[in-house]
């Protein structure tokens, strides 16, 4: 699977009109777009300007059928999306690890 990370730093006095925005735009995703597996909103606990949309994707193709063929390059953005934020979008793909079962169990260390 495909875990994709759009990182945004938001205008502090846009904040409340890109939330809205971005929360009613990927409540639409799971029925548009096969191949989505899950997705979140992440906001930063320390600076509530720094927003992230991750979705993780069943494969590339999923991801193309969202994002274009230029996917792993350039971020999907919205319409007026550039004048809320401070700097543009930041994208990282992340390939998801899977933990082995057969290891012993971790002791945290006192």
């Amino acid at each position: 699977m495909i875990v994709r990370v759009s990182e945004a730093l938001v205008k502090p006095e846009r904040r409340e009109e890109f939330m809205r925005v971005l929360k009613d735009l990927v409540a639409t995703f799971p029925d548009r777009y096969p191949g989505l597996v899950s997705h979140s909103i992440l906001v930063d606990r320390e600076d509530d300007t720094r927003v992230a949309y991750q979705s993780v994707w069943l494969d590339e193709d999923s991801v193309a059928g969202f994002a274009g063929e230029n996917w792993a390059t350039e971020p999907v953005t919205f319409p007026g999306e550039a004048e809320l934020l401070q700097q543009p979008l930041r994208l990282r793909h992340f390939d998801t690890a899977e933990p082995d079962d057969s290891a012993e169990d971790f002791e945290p260390e006192e």
